[in-house]
């Protein structure tokens, strides 16, 4: 970026498509102080400056927003650029003036075409401009359905390039439909001047655009696979494993089953979950339009931000926004939720314990999709005393602590639960859910001489049939891990924080966890 020019002057700067006019020196804190918005920590902000003076040399497609849809046009007259730009933005708002069998008529408009007589040949999907009594001050803008030709009032047919998608919108236009906004499609590689960047104190500049969150639309056709995607934000941002020109990826849901639900094109912007195959679970964001895919569901699309997701690499993070929020409520008291449900419009019985220290831990339905369509939920808690804190490790047993948040719900949600399958002396088992990742590979094994503490988390490994088998131990234990195997077998995937609240624990039980 280049340093700021007139230091006195006051600067305008776009924060999330809101504008907002600070004094000279302020910095991107300062814009998103302004705009109202709040910088996640360790998320980052697009930066593009000069848009309007690239998109005047570099635009060659635009999208059409009508009332039906949006189709896409390819600028091929270079002749007719420069006026089709001088009259583009005024384009907003025209209505259908009139419709046959080969075209269909917006405006008018003024424009500063040259108006001649005489038939020309225009062929099916050319765009052109024509005019009324041959006057440029009654310019139409005129898409053809068909060959044809005709005298549109415009010296040399007026054409200025073709509809190169959304046809199909086309065939439906009639006289009561409009136009509803025009903009350029400008790939974020044509600008020199953009950045990605974390500090806040960066300074800012006159017509900067400034992005730091994706807000994305979550589909009610696709409840599961939006509660998958919820589940991949959960804590508000996206990770990018991989970027490629067409899509970012990220693997935090990795492994994890997804049903497929909602099939359809994955048009830029467009949210996926992978429900099948090598990848099953990885959630993608279409950067452009691509085919669809038997094994991608769509589950969201971008509202706003796409251009974040066209500037961002893999490691960083993004921040995200859903619409609507997720309804999940577990780990929240009653007050909590009700002030966000009740916020939503959203119903609420409650249920299980009452007490003022409750704590929730379950809720029906499950899927937000399902709560806001229905417009109720139910709310189970317990006491917060009742709680199982557990830290993992996942410094020296990731695979392990993943594999123990995946069987336990906590890879999904703030609270988890397993079920005590067995207790007997001075050891709790427990089974969860499966887990779809391949083997539990020894990991983080007891060394021989050394002891098991009480309270740590053990899950028996690859190397015993029992696999998976999590247990947890009231006493030190030289000699088996917490689940009964040898050292060999177990994996130490963490401990429980508070250990004493789970002796009064029975066989089948629920015990419900959250990590701390």
């Amino acid at each position: 970026m280049s340093v700021l020019n007139g230091v006195n002057e006051a600067v305008t700067v776009q924060v999330n498509e809101k504008k907002v006019t600070l004094p000279a020196g302020s910095t991107l804190g300062d814009a998103l102080a302004a705009a109202g918005f709040q910088h996640m920590e360790n998320t980052v902000i697009g930066i593009v400056a000069g848009r309007e003076e690239t998109r005047k040399e570099v635009a060659t497609e635009f999208r059409v927003f009508t009332s039906k849809g949006e189709i896409r046009i390819e600028l091929t007259n270079d002749a007719m650029k420069k006026p089709w730009l001088e009259s583009y933005s005024i384009l907003s708002g025209s209505k259908a003036r009139w419709t046959t069998g080969q075209a269909i008529a917006f405006g008018p408009f003024g424009s500063g075409i040259e108006a001649g007589k005489g038939e020309a040949e225009y062929a099916r999907w050319d765009v052109s401009f024509g005019t009324g009594g041959y006057n440029a001050n009654n310019t139409y803008f005129i898409i053809s359905k068909k060959d044809h030709f005709q005298d549109y009032g415009a010296r040399n047919g007026g054409v200025v390039g073709r509809v190169v998608s959304g046809r199909n919108i086309l065939t439906n236009l009639g006289d009561e439909d409009i136009i509803q906004g025009i903009e350029p499609v400008i790939k974020l590689e044509s600008f020199a001047n953009k950045i990605v960047t974390a500090d806040t104190t960066t300074r800012v500049e006159d017509g900067m655009e400034i992005y730091t969150q994706v807000e994305i639309e979550m589909l009610s056709k696709a409840m599961y696979g939006a509660e998958h995607f919820y589940a991949a934000v959960k804590k508000g941002f996206f990770k990018i494993d991989f970027a490629a020109s067409s899509f970012i990826s990220t693997d935090t849901m990795l492994g994890e089953i997804c049903p497929y639900e909602n099939f359809a094109a994955r048009s830029e912007g467009t949210v996926t979950v992978r429900t099948d195959g090598k990848g099953r679970g990885r959630v993608y964001i279409s950067k452009e339009d691509m085919t669809s895919n038997i094994y991608h569901s769509i589950v969201g699309r971008i509202v706003h931000g796409l251009e974040l997701v066209r500037m961002a690499t893999p490691g960083q993070r993004i921040a995200i926004k859903t619409i609507p929020i997720r309804m999940s409520m577990l780990g929240y008291d009653f007050a909590t939720a009700g002030r966000i449900l009740d916020a939503a419009g959203i119903k609420y019985e409650k249920a299980g314990y009452l007490g003022g220290d409750a704590v929730i831990v379950d809720q029906s339905p499950r899927t937000t999709m399902e709560i806001v369509s229905s417009g109720k939920v139910i709310l189970t808690a317990i006491p917060e005393s009742d709680l199982i804190e557990v830290r993992l490790y996942d410094d020296t047993a990731p695979n392990t602590s993943e594999y123990f948040r995946k069987a336990s719900g906590l890879k999904e949600n703030h609270v988890g639960s397993l079920p005590v399958y067995f207790k007997y002396e001075e050891t709790m088992l427990f089974k969860g859910k499966p887990v779809a990742v391949g083997d539990l590979v020894p990991e983080n094994k007891p060394e021989e001489g050394t002891t098991v503490k009480a309270g740590e988390i053990g899950l028996t490994n690859m190397a015993s049939k029992h696999e998976g088998l999590i247990g947890v131990r009231f006493g030190d234990n030289d000699k088996f891990g917490p689940t009964g195997e040898k050292y060999d077998a177990t994996n130490i995937a963490g401990h429980i924080v508070n250990l004493d609240k789970m002796k009064k624990i029975r066989e089948k039980d629920i015990v419900y966890f959250k990590e701390v």
